[in-house]
């Protein structure tokens, strides 16, 4: 997969940007890449799909611009293909024109994409963007200032992240690898899926899929769609049933379509399949690893979350997944070595992180580490504080080790956050506190919320008896 040896600066790359109408939102990106750092790119091909003259005027904003006008609109997918094979350049960054991208864009870009030859396309965050690429900046990066304060917060952070797809907006790839898998599927006409489908062909001959997590690139959104008066929704919709059409008798598809609706077993079972007809498919490891650790077989697991990694070591999931398993299989050096590694050098999300802390306190709480278990637990609440079944397990941990007190301040916000199971505890722990009144009320709570529950059901029946016992007594 190795190509020839990738020029460092934005000279030796060709955008490519298909452009319908817009002819203002074209010339703004068309300025945000001419005062890239290092220079102007060697070439931007502008693929005109309505050949206006607004948008042919563009040509005399720079010797390196040049529009290819088309007799008919070819979609996103038909004029990326247009563009990149026109191209002259080893690099080949495709980009949606209402765009406005940060002045290192294409420096941080090239720099990920040169860091491994097996790293296929690479993406910036962005505004307005699907998946993990995105960012909650807002409109900040709708002027140049804005763009390059976004940049320089990112530099503090993870510089790549390995995904499993990529979105369209704005894709680094080499021009070679283009031709390997075959450019973009027209069928997918002005857009949506077409990105899917060509990160799953590039995953499929072995190549890593990166975000770029210090470039930045400012997102109009869906202005085309706009443009054209397409309804947004109802593409989405026929260009998923293509999606499906088109990879539903391969397993690779099969596994990607059911990992969408979280189908575990039947995503492991089609990847094991692919794995005959794909080899080099990387993600049939991370597929098998989630079915082995739901299953309970965290040997195997830790085996295909360690296949995965050594394809794309920056796969915070994988990560993740790898320490857990390691740390129930009794191997706690080890864990502990991957986790610290995966805090220090991954970009994780909040949802990485609160999965990580619960799951580290489970393990301690299942193995009687009470006061380990109410860290863990206490982590977690502090990236999620609204999680009700947090705050009861960091209850338990607080009850198992005796500390009535904040046990019960645990299970008033495990309740308060619509958690009922907390009621009962946060009864036990009034009572073994001493406040039977107010254990009463929350074990007749309880009830109220639970009725069916066991043990709520028990507590209320103790609360009844007691109540016609005192009143007997009188």
């Amino acid at each position: 997969m190795a190509g020839a040896a990738d020029d460092k600066g934005p000279m030796h790359c060709s955008v490519v940007i298909p452009c319908h109408d817009n002819a203002g939102l074209t010339r703004a990106c068309v300025d945000s890449l001419l005062v890239q750092q290092g220079g102007p790119p060697a070439e931007i091909l502008l693929v005109d799909n309505k050949n206006d003259p607004a948008t042919s005027q563009l040509a005399t904003l720079h010797p390196h611009v040049r529009v290819l006008p088309q007799p008919h609109n070819r979609g996103f997918a038909g004029g990326v293909n247009v563009g990149w094979r026109a191209a002259r350049q080893p690099l080949v960054l495709v980009l949606n024109n209402d765009t406005q991208a940060a002045e290192n864009l294409f420096v941080e870009l090239a720099d990920a994409l040169r860091s491994s030859p097996t790293i296929g396309a690479v993406a910036p965050l962005s505004n307005h963007v699907k998946g993990p690429a995105r960012i909650a900046v807002g409109q900040r990066g709708a002027s140049s200032p804005g763009r390059a304060a976004i940049a320089a917060e990112l530099q503090a952070g993870a510089m790549l992240q390995d995904v499993d797809t990529l979105a369209g907006l704005c894709l680094l790839l080499r021009r070679h690898t283009l031709e390997e898998v075959g450019g973009f599927d027209e069928r997918f006409g002005h857009g949506n899926f077409e990105d899917d489908d060509l990160s799953l062909r590039l995953r499929l001959a072995g190549y890593r899929l990166v975000l770029a997590r210090r470039a930045f690139l400012h997102h109009e959104g869906h202005a085309t769609f706009r443009a054209l008066g397409l309804d947004l929704d109802a593409e989405l919709v026929k260009r998923r049933a293509q999606f499906i059409s088109k990879w539903r008798e391969d397993p690779a598809g099969r596994a990607v379509m059911a990992a969408w609706s979280e189908d575990i077993a039947g995503a492991a079972d089609a990847a094991e399949a692919a794995r005959r007809r794909h080899p080099r498919w990387a993600d049939a490891d991370l597929h098998l690893a989630r079915l082995h650790e739901a299953l309970g077989d965290h040997t195997a697991a830790a085996h295909h979350y360690a296949a995965m990694l050594t394809n794309c070591p920056q796969h915070p999931d994988a990560a993740i997944g790898l320490g857990l398993s390691l740390l129930r299989t009794g191997q706690v050096q080890a864990a502990h070595r991957v986790l610290r590694e995966t805090l220090a050098e991954h970009h994780l999300t909040t949802t990485n992180l609160v999965h990580l802390w619960r799951e580290l306190g489970k393990h301690a709480y299942g193995h009687g580490q009470f006061a380990d278990a109410a860290g863990h637990f206490a982590d977690a609440l502090a990236w999620a504080p609204d999680d009700g079944e947090l705050a009861n397990w960091l209850g338990l941990s607080h009850l198992a080790g005796g500390e009535f007190a904040a046990a019960a301040r645990a299970f008033d916000q495990a309740l308060r956050a619509g958690f009922p199971l907390a009621a009962t505890n946060l009864g036990i722990c009034q009572h073994r506190l001493g406040d039977i009144a107010a254990a009463e009320q929350s074990f007749m709570k309880a009830f109220e919320l639970l009725p069916h529950d066991p043990v709520a059901r028990a507590n209320h029946e103790a609360v009844l008896a007691c109540h016609r016992a005192t009143a007997l007594s009188r």
